[in-house]
C-alpha cells in the first residue's frame, strides 16, 4: 500500500491504499469523439480494507468574463492557452440549464477567459456492496432515486471484480 495524494483546489484527498480499478471516464462519446465536459473516477482500496471512490468532473469549456454565475469553480485563464478542444459555453446546446450569450460569428477571442476547475468528490464505503450501491444510484434534490449503471462504472465494478472476488458476489439491495 502506498500514499496517494489528490490535489482540489483548497485541499489535498490523501489515501493510504492502492488502486483496485480505473480510472474510468466518459471523456469520450461511443463514437470516440471527445466531450466538453467529463468525469473519471478511480476505485481504491485502503489498508483498512475499506474503499474510497475519488471521482472528477473535468471541463473544456469557457466562458465570457460577468455573468457566470452558473460556473461552479470558475477560474480566470488566459486564452491562449485554453486546450485547443476547448468549446465555448455559448455555442453549446441548451440542455436547459444557465449559459453565456452566443457569439457572433467573427467575434475576436478575448485575451482572458473563465474556465470551469476540475471538481473533485471522494467517498468512504465499508464493503463492496455499498461501493456497487453508490455507483448504481443517483439520489436528486427533490427527493428521488434512481438506479442505473453508466458504462464507466459498470468498467470500474468490471475491473474491481478482476482484483477482488469479493465486487463479483456482492449483491446489495437498493430500497426504492
Amino acid at each position: 500500500m502506498a500514499r496517494i495524494t489528490i490535489p482540489d483546489e483548497f485541499m489535498d484527498f490523501e489515501i493510504d491504499g492502492e488502486v483496485v480499478a480505473g480510472p474510468v471516464s466518459t471523456e469520450y462519446d461511443s463514437r470516440g469523439r471527445r466531450r466538453a465536459r467529463c468525469m473519471k473516477a478511480t476505485l481504491y482500496l485502503k489498508s483498512d480494507g475499506t474503499y474510497v471512490l475519488h471521482q472528477v468532473n473535468e471541463s473544456l469549456v469557457w466562458h465570457v468574463d460577468g455573468g457566470v454565475d452558473h460556473v461552479r469553480k470558475p477560474e480566470e485563464w488566459p486564452a491562449s492557452e485554453l486546450d485547443r478542444h476547448a468549446v465555448y459555453c455559448g455555442d453549446l446546446p441548451d440542455r436547459g440549464r444557465e449559459q453565456c450569450p452566443p457569439r457572433r460569428r467573427g467575434q475576436p477571442m478575448p485575451g482572458r477567459v473563465i474556465v470551469e476547475l476540475p471538481q473533485h468528490k471522494a467517498f468512504s464505503f465499508p464493503d463492496e456492496a455499498a461501493v456497487i450501491r453508490k455507483v448504481a444510484t443517483a439520489s436528486y434534490a427533490d427527493g428521488s432515486v434512481s438506479v442505473a449503471m453508466s458504462e464507466p462504472m459498470r468498467e470500474l465494478l468490471v475491473e474491481a471484480g478482476e482484483r477482488i472476488p469479493a465486487f463479483a458476489t456482492a449483491r446489495p439491495v437498493v430500497v426504492m
